[in-house]
């Protein structure tokens, strides 16, 4: 007996790790700063200057001032570095050119300098932005003559002032304060550093992409329908489990049977009707077609018979009026069920994605999974922003059934033992 147990628990484990593994790499994703799962960029080079001809260089590479460069058979992590040289000027150095760059989710920018020329001791490296404002961030050379690694940390960036999405330029410059007529030195191997992990991803994605507009239309649809549904479908249901009426049979019946019809039968309808009441790209567009549901009216009913008749016959007796009788009986005692429908009605409506996709047309009015499906198109399967988009969609579904998981068990099992 102990042994099939085990077995079944581990079975149970496996599973559950089969299940869960999808949403950790999801989420583990979300934190990566660039590339994807199996492939981590934790740092890229800006430039190595391991390229055997100068035409490659100058591509990405231009000089300030009246200085010269040329590639040196030295280094201090490769093969070559670049060797800048420079006659009467007061601030030499390059200019790395070429591409726009994105640094927001950047550590640090570290390189490999060596100055040649004596008396020269501190520098500077300048980044520009796409609007043309600039910082200088100074840095100090311990010794001459020897190769030294630099680092620009991202704390020092006034990120108020430039635009790290679009850096057009970075300088790297020596201060020539003394005014020596021949001034030389060595680079190499400047290198970005990621923050990893970083929460950046979920920031961008936030800010930058209206996910924080798609979520709350989704919240006011999803909240809205959910109310509407607790109180319409269950007094519906309440209806057709206490009252007797002519028709009552067929007309449950006949709600039944619209569970059937597949939605993309009524879509074309809906739309014409939404139309005609001027309501397309509207909230009332993804609201009223939603307000009663034949599942909720079917689940509230069935529950709502095996409720004892006895304890609202008490309650007339004590003179207590049908809506009464509804709202201090009926509905407390039903709170499990409403809590299973609740919780169905809430993901169904926020995981839509075709109606909102047919009745709504601009921007400001699209729902979450919306934007999630259209996001796709626009990052070039960029993973961190998808998987970060995809995370902020599914965590309000994750906070719910976390929040009713206690209402949705016994709501599930009520009715399971009869006596």
């Amino acid at each position: 007996m102990n042994i099939k147990k085990t077995v079944l628990l581990i079975i149970s484990f496996c599973l559950l790790i089969i299940f869960l593994f999808p949403l950790v790499i999801m989420i583990y994703t979300s934190f990566i700063p660039q590339g994807n799962m199996t492939n981590i960029v934790k740092d890229y080079y800006l430039n190595d200057f391991e390229a055997g001809y100068m035409s490659v260089i100058k591509r990405t590479i231009a000089p300030l001032g009246n200085t010269d460069y040329l590639l040196a058979k030295e280094s201090p992590t490769s093969t070559q570095s670049l060797k800048i040289e420079s006659t009467s000027e007061r601030n030499p150095g390059i200019k790395m050119i070429g591409a726009t760059r994105d640094l927001r989710k950047i550590k640090t920018l570290n390189f490999w300098l060596k100055v040649e020329t004596p008396d020269i001791n501190k520098g500077y490296v300048r980044f520009e932005d796409v609007n043309g404002l600039f910082q200088d961030i100074p840095f100090t050379l311990e010794k001459n003559g020897q190769w030294q690694e630099i680092k620009i940390d991202k704390k020092e960036l006034d990120q108020d002032k430039l635009n790290l999405k679009f850096v057009t330029g970075i300088s790297v410059v020596l201060n020539n304060e003394k005014e020596v007529s021949n001034v030389a030195f060595l680079i190499d191997d400047i290198k970005v550093y990621n923050q990893y992990p970083t929460l950046m991803n979920y920031v961008i994605v936030w800010t930058e992409d209206m996910f924080g507009r798609y979520i709350i239309n989704s919240v006011i649809i999803s909240v809205v329908v959910v109310l509407a549904n607790l109180l319409f479908s269950s007094m519906v249901a309440y209806a057709f489990a206490r009252r007797e009426f002519k028709g009552k049979n067929f007309l449950f019946g006949l709600i039944l049977a619209t569970m059937m019809i597949p939605f993309q039968v009524t879509t074309i309808p809906i739309f014409i009707l939404m139309k005609n009441l001027n309501f397309l790209d509207t909230y009332w567009a993804l609201i009223l077609p939603q307000l009663v549901t034949p599942f909720g009216i079917f689940i509230l009913k069935q529950y709502i018979e095996q409720l004892p008749l006895e304890i609202e016959q008490a309650a007339v007796v004590d003179g207590a009026g049908p809506f009464a009788v509804f709202f201090k009986i009926v509905m407390p005692l039903s709170s499990p069920a409403l809590a299973v429908m609740g919780i169905n009605t809430f993901i169904t409506t926020w995981n839509d994605l075709f109606m909102p996709l047919i009745l709504t047309s601009s921007r400001e009015m699209r729902t979450a999974q919306v934007g999630l499906a259209l996001y796709q198109q626009l990052t070039q399967l960029q993973w961190p922003y998808l998987m970060s988009a995809t995370t902020i969609v599914g965590l309000p579904i994750m906070i719910a059934f976390l929040i009713f998981q206690k209402q949705i068990i016994s709501g599930i099992t009520a009715g399971s033992v009869k006596g």
